[in-house]
């Protein structure tokens, strides 16, 4: 393999000025410019099974309670390690302390540069045939399309066709060098990059499902599930239709939770276990105290007392933190499995995908029996009924609403749908988050909804703008 320019700084080493720059090669008993060099710097799937975590605390799923928010306050509110937290809670002008790097981000960005590595290079090396080494970019195309899906998503605006071309996305590196300033490309340029890659990867030769042990490893059934989400965002509603079914024509087993219902912590199916996981993605777990994930009334009482999911999946916040907090319940799923939040494209949401499409298309009838096709799963067979709607809006308010509880404390799909269901009057929300005695407002498409970038990076990237 020849050698590469690795970028020094922040961001894992991705964000520079272009002068600073360290030779690396790869060690062991690997040939260069071999086939094999690439196929083993994939194999790493904890490198890539990753996302951004806090954006699940910014939701109004989320709620810090007086007893919660005191208990916090007092034993960790000094804590550089803990103060993210709060600081996503509140919206704050800065989130990551001054000094430090955001680790999430600098992970995304560190695996992206071995994605780079691999589609830059992968093309020209020997000993292998070209159908081996197309899949193996396609693999690293997957995973270089969720990383900066879910980095836009998350410092970017949501998708806007009027303004997609203007409105800023993030750095994007597309080889594992750079010779320029480091600025933000468009949400345009992000998506179609995006949509670029997944396409070519769909083509690629991948595997059709990957499971078990293999699930952090792209698929084709992942490629297909993330163009679906994808499009979802953008608005491309049959386009996402399309590929939810095409991910689902290969992967479309559901647990049914009454199978479950009667296991304790820790011996639920882990990641590797879970026919619902179509390609892994977790989330840093925020399973003990203090991190744990409070849940807002609203979400709470959208819940069918009978729905396993409020059962199995929420507890008292008493019962998870290492404090006296009688108030509220928290997510818990993590305690059951012992694994962290999945973010990465499931059979559920691709049947929501699907349900959300429909009905969007106005096809009532089939956007409910889609929907109930999930909700089954997540009932007692005794306590179980069909959800029914009176129409396409009706129908579309409902798996919404179903989408919100089946998706909650996943990795940021409640954030990335506020983000853009704010553009649809019919759906904007106004959210406030109150921490002791202070009150924060978050009103529709506001600039918070873009996260800060840590200041620290500024230092590196003197060009690159923050948002305000």
């Amino acid at each position: 393999m020849k050698k590469y320019l690795i970028y020094i700084g922040i961001l894992s080493a991705l964000f520079t000025s272009c002068d600073n720059y360290v030779d690396i090669q790869t060690e062991g008993k690997l040939i260069p410019k071999e086939m094999a060099n690439y196929r083993y710097l994939l194999q790493g799937a904890s490198k890539f099974n990753i996302t951004y975590s806090l954006v699940d605390v910014a939701s109004d799923d989320i709620v810090m309670r007086d007893d919660h928010a005191a208990y916090f306050d007092k034993y960790y509110g000094s804590s550089l390690y803990y103060r993210p937290f709060v600081q996503t809670y509140k919206w704050a002008d800065e989130i990551i302390p001054v000094g430090e790097t955001d680790s999430d981000m600098n992970a995304l960005y560190s695996a992206l540069y071995t994605c780079n590595i691999v589609i830059s290079e992968v093309m020209s090396s020997t000993n292998g045939t070209d159908a081996e080494r197309l899949a193996i970019k396609g693999e690293a195309q997957v995973h270089r399309a969720f990383i900066y899906l879910t980095l836009v998503n998350t410092f970017g605006k949501a998708y806007d066709p009027a303004t997609s071309g203007t409105d800023l996305g993030v750095p994007m590196f597309t080889t594992p060098t750079v010779d320029q300033n480091i600025t933000r490309a468009t949400v345009k340029q992000i998506y179609d990059l995006i949509e670029k890659d997944l396409t070519e990867a769909i083509a690629s030769g991948l595997k059709p499902v990957n499971s078990g042990r293999n699930v952090g490893f792209s698929s084709k059934a992942s490629a297909y599930g993330l163009l679906a989400r994808t499009y979802l965002y953008m608005g491309k509603y049959p386009e996402a239709q399309q590929n939810a079914e095409a991910a689902l024509a290969l992967q479309n087993k559901l647990l049914n939770l009454e199978d479950y219902a009667s296991l304790g912590d820790y011996s639920w199916p882990k990641t590797y276990q879970d026919s619902e996981i179509i390609l892994s993605k977790q989330s840093n777990s925020y399973m003990y105290s203090p991190l744990v994930l409070s849940l807002s009334d609203e979400l709470l009482n959208s819940f069918d007392p009978n729905d396993l999911r409020y059962q199995l999946y929420t507890r008292s916040l008493n019962t998870m933190t290492w404090g006296s907090i009688p108030q509220g319940r928290a997510y818990c799923k993590e305690l059951l499995t012992g694994d962290g939040r999945n973010a990465g494209p499931t059979v559920p949401e691709m049947y929501m995908i699907k349900a959300e499409c429909e009905a969007r298309a106005g096809s009532t009838a089939a956007a409910m029996t889609t929907i109930n096709t999930v909700r089954k799963s997540r009932f007692k067979a005794a306590d179980y009924t069909d959800l029914t709607a009176v129409d396409a809006n009706d129908a579309l308010v409902k798996v919404l609403a179903e989408r919100r509880r089946e998706l909650m404390c996943r990795g940021g799909f409640r954030w990335f749908d506020l983000k853009r269901l704010n553009k649809d009057s019919r759906f904007a929300k106004t959210i406030t988050h109150k921490y002791l005695t202070e009150t924060f407002t978050l009103e529709p498409n506001g600039n918070r909804y873009q996260f800060p970038f840590a200041e620290s990076y500024f230092d590196y990237a003197p060009d690159l703008q923050q948002n305000n």
